[in-house]
């Protein structure tokens, strides 16, 4: 120690003073250091280089091997690949994409990649998938295309496909409430939905008694003559007119009663929402893909684990698919969602407010929820969707046509946050 410092003589000193202290007033004190320094090398030797770092977790095939994660330090467990980066594959646990996930791009071809490769995570994980695409006029539905994706595991069979432009058997099942939230959502003046919200169960209480369809009525009682008629107390359905004062008693009682918010409404806010609800009001009418008695239950879907591609015909039919899922996603006890993956094609037309509320419904249910939005949303849908997902998949243009699939991934998981790279799995070669 000729050629040490003052301080380094003085450190050693300092160390073999409180060594030498420690071994008098506490003999066992050496002893424990030496074993929790064996404690870390042994761990250190056996868990040191098998760990796995993100921006990937550890898939289940290497956890079986001893493999750890070094953000938990567990053995690995993830299930459900992402894409291939320039450090290998990516694979994440289910957990995490509960939190939400998000694919942000301009490109046709680059969402139905991204959406191949969510439900070949579905069905490796043994769960199902209800894709709600686009409603564009010359788009088909991904129904052919989960189905390739499907058949290795077997699941090409399943696949169950609700089309909105053709009249589906048997439809799908709503509620009221359902048609409430999705007139919410397109985006009218608030004087609308109070509008419907009064309107409806009185649309439902004369489509029972006269055996029609409440949504054949829309069109007539959205009419400024048929609606200021109403509010007095008369209607007329086939050619046959009716007052509450002519009805008898009972039938009268419940016409007032059902009247009455319809009345309470302020006549000018009632003809500013009854002039919005106009433009929407044979479209409507024309519902034959919903029914509010019979159909196919999406909740039953969701608890089943099913395969299913549904096809819009407008954006108020689309909000009626969402307002669908949040509802049967909400309806049950929490976790009840827990095989089931939701992906939601969702249109700008939209407010933005049931991507939140479908978003925490899927979380509730413990489902996965994603949403395919464009590259840069309009404000009111950027304003909604910024801060409900862990998770984003956005599209990174290139000039190659051979490269139509990659993508930069962004992940704020609590004890997994990333940027990287990737190239999403294409079709078949899943």
């Amino acid at each position: 120690m000729n050629d040490a410092t003052p301080k380094e003589v003085a450190t050693h000193f300092g160390i073999a003073t409180a060594l030498s202290l420690s071994a008098i007033a506490a003999p066992f004190v050496p002893e424990v250091i030496l074993a929790y320094a064996g404690y870390r090398f042994l761990h250190h030797f056996t868990y040191g280089w098998r760990t796995w770092r993100a921006p990937a977790r550890v898939p289940l095939h290497l956890g079986r091997r001893g493999y750890r994660d070094d953000t938990t330090r567990l053995r690995g467990d993830a299930t459900w690949p992402i894409g291939l980066a320039a450090t290998g594959q990516v694979w994440l646990r289910r957990q995490d994409l509960v939190q939400g996930l998000s694919l942000e791009g301009n490109t046709p071809t680059w969402h139905k990649m991204a959406i191949s490769s969510l439900v070949f995570g579905a069905c490796a994980n043994c769960i199902g998938a209800i894709i709600i695409q686009h409603d564009t006029e010359d788009e088909e539905m991904l129904s052919g295309q989960l189905a390739d994706v499907a058949r290795p595991f077997g699941r090409d069979n399943e696949i169950y496909s609700i089309d909105f432009k053709v009249v589906p058997t048997p439809p799908l099942r709503i509620a009221p409430s359902t048609l409430a939230a999705a007139v919410a959502d397109l985006r009218l003046v608030p004087e609308a939905s109070a509008l419907h919200a009064a309107l409806m169960p009185i649309l439902i209480m004369l489509g029972a008694r006269h055996k029609k369809n409440p949504f054949e009525l829309y069109p007539a009682f959205v009419d400024e003559a048929a609606l200021d008629r109403l509010v007095r107390g008369e209607y007329e359905i086939g050619r046959g007119e009716a007052s509450a004062a002519q009805l008898s008693s009972a039938d009268g009682a419940a016409l007032k009663a059902a009247i009455k918010p319809l009345r309470d409404i302020v006549k000018e806010k009632r003809e500013v929402g009854r002039k919005a609800l106009a433009a929407h009001a044979v479209e409507i009418a024309s519902l034959k893909s919903v029914s509010l008695s019979d159909g196919f239950e999406l909740r039953s879907a969701i608890s089943a684990g099913g395969l299913v591609c549904i096809r819009p015909s407008s954006p108020l039919t689309t909000a009626l698919v969402i307002a669908r899922c949040i509802e049967a996603l909400a309806e049950d006890r929490p976790g009840h969602g827990a095989n089931s993956l939701i992906h939601v094609v969702y249109p700008e037309t939209l407010s933005g407010g049931s991507a939140r509320r479908f978003r925490a419904a899927a979380m509730k249910a413990g489902a996965i929820s994603s949403l395919s939005l464009p590259a840069r949303p309009v404000s009111h849908i950027d304003k909604a969707t910024r801060k409900i997902g862990a998770l984003r998949i956005q599209e990174r243009p290139t000039a190659l046509a051979t490269k139509p699939s990659t993508g930069k991934i962004i992940s704020t998981i609590k004890d997994c946050p990333f940027v990287l790279d990737i190239t999403l799995p294409a079709g078949t070669n899943l």
